[in-house]
């Protein structure tokens, strides 16, 4: 028989206070020290026999075995807190237990979530969590995140969401999905056509490109797809914003009818600076973290290639690749950037990925179709992108590791150009 595993779970006490915790404490974090790559394994305790609870305790499964930091194993024995349960559970290998309890009272619903550490027996933590009751979905997703924080130091990407173009009204439309596949909303309906949508960095917006008006402008709109407004709408190409970590402007190519460079706006469509000054085409703006670089991609050496320069348009450097290279994204942690990119006549791209430090690009994806338009989750360890290899283009995930690939959704016709919120 396999022999226990050896760990640790250690608290480091953090700086921050939540005020919906059972007591007023600070968050501690607790690092497993075992081999290098050992998942944490969680025994999974019923949360009740209702099918609303049932419900919960599902989706929390998907959410932290998404995670890949988690095994996650549903314990059918019952759990009261005696010492020799913790000896039954350390014997079926389990690190730490998690268990729940649902209570809803005047259309207000309490899941209340305890953890116990099975080597010692303490009571790592305890939380209720209340929502109205009508998205048990995302009750679930707020536990998930919340033991993410708990053993990470950053909260998890359980209540995000990807927003991206599809075509299955017969015109390409932004629409919005959860990110785990469910929930899918539209947020505009322009029969016309609509490209690159792009997060703002607080979630609260989302800039675009719209042919409706007949010109391919910059429109903003809130992330619920109200209260749309114009930002630039020069004569000629308005696309592929990024926006600054203030909100309060973006990068996006402009050609004002001439050759297609990258411009600072505000929000009012003033442009504030110039960045590019090519005679080809520069495309695809992407900040880094910091806001202190931008990676774009740039036709001036003969094929579309990727650049980086620092945020006044300076220090221009090109990244040595070999082939067509599109639709950059900056990883939050900053030393990441993936983008597209396809070789001499090949028809179909390739999700890369292109570490700073080592100047160095490997390939996540090979072979499976057309594969494009890649972005980084928040917490800079997944990446969405669109993907042609089942005849059509859907919505892929990948872990940074080129595991973990999945189909986001099965969503009708095609899509493409997907954004992964923060």
């Amino acid at each position: 028989m396999k022999p226990p595993i050896s760990f640790k779970l250690i608290p480091l006490s953090l700086a921050l206070i939540f005020s919906t915790s059972v007591f007023t404490y600070p968050v501690d974090v607790y690092l497993k020290l075992t081999a290098k790559g050992e998942k944490i394994n969680i025994g999974l305790i019923s949360f009740g026999e209702t099918e609303l609870a049932k419900k919960i305790q599902d989706v929390l499964k998907t959410d932290l075995l998404f995670t890949r930091y988690f095994n996650v194993t549903p314990m059918h024995a019952a759990f009261t807190g005696k010492k020799e349960e913790f000896d039954y559970f350390r014997n079926q290998f389990i690190d730490v237990i998690l268990t729940g309890s649902l209570n809803t009272e005047n259309a207000r619903r309490t899941l209340n979530i305890k953890m116990y550490n099975v080597e010692s027996g303490e009571l790592m933590f305890e939380k209720k969590f209340q929502d109205s009751g009508n998205d048990y979905r995302s009750s679930a997703h707020n536990v998930n995140d919340e033991i993410v924080l708990r053993f990470t130091g950053q909260r998890g990407i359980a209540h995000t969401k990807v927003v991206f173009v599809n075509d299955s009204t017969g015109s390409k439309e932004i629409y919005k999905i959860d990110y785990d596949g469910y929930n899918l909303k539209r947020l505009t309906q322009d029969d016309s056509i609509n490209i690159f949508p792009k997060w703002s960095t607080d979630g609260e917006k989302i800039a675009f490109t719209t042919y409706k008006y007949g010109n391919p402008d910059l429109y903003v709109m809130t992330n619920t797809g109200t209260n749309r407004r114009a930002v630039s709408t020069y004569q000629g190409l308005n696309i592929s914003p990024t926006w600054t970590n203030d909100n309060n402007s973006m990068a996006l190519t402009v050609s004002k009818g001439k050759s297609p460079n990258i411009y600072i706006e505000n929000l009012s469509g003033q442009i504030l600076k110039r960045l590019t000054h090519s005679t080809g085409i520069d495309s695809s703006p992407c900040f880094s973290p910091s806001n202190r670089e931008l990676a774009f991609i740039s036709d001036r050496a003969g094929i579309p290639q990727l650049y980086i320069c620092d945020s006044e348009g300076t220090n221009v450097r090109r990244i040595i690749t070999e082939g067509y290279s599109d639709s950059p994204s900056w990883s939050p942690k900053g030393d990441k950037i993936t983008f597209a990119m396809r070789f001499g006549a090949e028809s179909y791209f390739n999700i890369y990925l292109y570490d700073i430090a080592s100047d160095k690009a490997v390939s996540l994806t090979n072979g499976q179709g057309s594969n494009e338009n890649p972005s980084f989750s928040p917490d800079g360890r997944f990446i969405v992108f669109s993907s042609t290899r089942n005849g059509k283009k859907e919505l892929f995930v990948i872990c940074v590791d080129g595991s973990g690939e999945h189909k986001l959704a099965d969503i009708k016709k095609n899509s493409i150009m997907p954004h992964w919120s923060p």
